[in-house]
C-alpha cells in the first residue's frame, strides 16, 4: 500500500476526475440493485454469438471517457461496453463498498441484462486491473482475454514494496522511519479532503494490498490472450513531498523493472501472453498512446480466434 499511495498528487487526481465523454455510441442508464448506473454501449451491430464483447474497466475513481479513442476504433468491428462504477459520474451511490466481488457481480449483471453474452475481452486501466483479474478468477470460462493497461500491481506480496528502496541502497530502518508516520498523516488528509467515491476505492485498494490481492488471483489465469501494457515515461510532475536521500528517477526505473519481472512471470505459462513497454507514455496509456491499446485488442482477438480454431479441429 505504501508504494500504491505515495505517488498520489493533486495533478494526478485532477487528471483522473476530468476525463472527457465518449463521442460515438450510446450513453444510457441501467438499474442494478435499485440504483442507476451510467453505461456506454457501441457497436451492437457486431454483437454475435461466440464473438467476444469488449468490456472496459476504468482506473481508480475514473470515468469511462478515457477510453474514447480506443472504443471508437474498436466498436467498428466489435460490440463494446463501458460504464462508471457506483458514485462516479452519473452513477448513483449504492452505499456498498466497491469490493472486487461487488463490482464484478454488478458488471456481469449489466452485461447479461443488455444481451451482451460471454465471452468477454476485458480491458482495464490502473486500479481496474484488480477488478478484471477478479472477474477472471470468478468466471474463467467467460473470458476471451485480459488486457491490463499499466495496472495496479496485483502480483505484489508483503515486503515487495520495500524492494526498490533496498535495491537503491536504503536500510530497512531508513525505509520504515521514512514512510510510517508520514504515510499515516497523508492518508488521514486524503480521507478528509477527497470526494467519497475516491476515498471508498482507496480503502479497497488498501484492503487488497494488505491481503496480498488474494481476492483477485484465487484461481490461475485462464489460458487465453493476456497482455500487460506498461507505461515507462517518468512523471512530468513527480511526487515532491521531500524524499531527497535517493535518486527518485532511479527508484522509478528499479520499481518498473521489478514489476516487469513479476508480470512477465505470469505470462510465461500462457500460449498467448504478451508484454508491451511504452517508454514515452505516462500512466494513462489509453490517452497517451491509444494506438498501442488498439493494437493490443486486435492482437488479442486474433489470438482468441486461433484458440477457437484449434478447439474446433481437435
Amino acid at each position: 500500500m505504501r508504494n500504491a499511495m505515495k505517488r498520489v498528487t493533486v495533478s494526478t487526481i485532477v487528471m483522473i476526475l476530468g476525463l472527457c465523454s465518449i463521442g460515438f455510441g450510446q450513453k444510457e442508464f441501467i438499474t442494478v440493485n435499485g440504483k442507476k448506473v451510467e453505461i456506454f454501449i457501441s457497436g451492437l451491430e457486431n454483437n454475435r454469438k461466440d464473438k467476444p464483447v469488449i468490456v472496459f474497466e476504468n482506473g481508480m475513481a475514473s470515468k469511462y471517457g478515457s477510453w474514447e479513442t480506443v472504443s471508437n476504433e474498436i466498436s467498428k468491428t466489435s460490440a463494446i461496453f463501458s460504464y462508471n462504477r457506483p458514485r462516479i459520474g452519473e452513477s448513483e451511490n449504492d452505499s456498498l463498498p466497491p469490493t472486487t466481488k461487488h463490482i464484478v457481480e454488478n458488471l456481469r449483471k449489466m452485461l447479461l441484462a443488455k444481451g451482451l453474452m460471454p465471452p468477454y475481452l476485458l480491458i482495464s486501466h490502473s486500479f481496474g486491473g484488480a477488478y478484471i483479474r477478479s472477474f477472471a478468477s470468478s468466471y474463467p470460462d467467460e473470458i476471451a482475454g485480459l488486457i491490463f493497461v499499466d495496472p495496479v500491481d496485483f502480483t505484489k506480496k508483503k515486503g515487495d514494496g520495500d524492494l526498490p528502496y533496498l535495491e537503491i541502497g536504503l536500510t530497512q530502518h531508513q525505509i520504515d522511519s521514512m514512510f510510517a508516520k508520514p504515510y499515516n498523516k497523508f492518508k488521514e488528509k486524503l480521507y478528509a479532503e477527497m470526494p467519497n467515491f475516491y476515498v471508498e476505492e482507496v480503502k479497497i485498494l488498501s484492503q487488497l494490498t494488505g491481503d496480498e490481492f488474494k481476492e483477485c488471483d484465487s484461481t490461475p489465469l485462464p489460458d487465453v490472450p493476456v497482455h500487460f501494457i506498461m507505461a515507462g515515461a517518468y512523471p512530468k510532475t513527480p511526487d515532491d513531498r521531500g524524499e531527497t536521500i535517493f535518486d527518485k528517477k532511479k527508484l522509478f526505473r528499479i520499481d518498473k523493472n521489478l514489476k516487469m519481472k513479476r508480470w512477465i512471470a505470469l505470462l510465461e505459462p500462457l500460449r498467448y501472453g504478451k508484454f508491451f513497454y511504452c517508454s514515452n507514455s505516462g500512466h494513462s496509456v489509453q490517452t497517451d498512446e491509444p494506438e498501442t491499446v488498439i493494437s493490443s485488442i486486435k492482437l488479442a482477438l486474433n489470438d482468441y480466434a486461433k484458440i477457437q480454431k484449434e478447439k474446433a479441429t481437435n
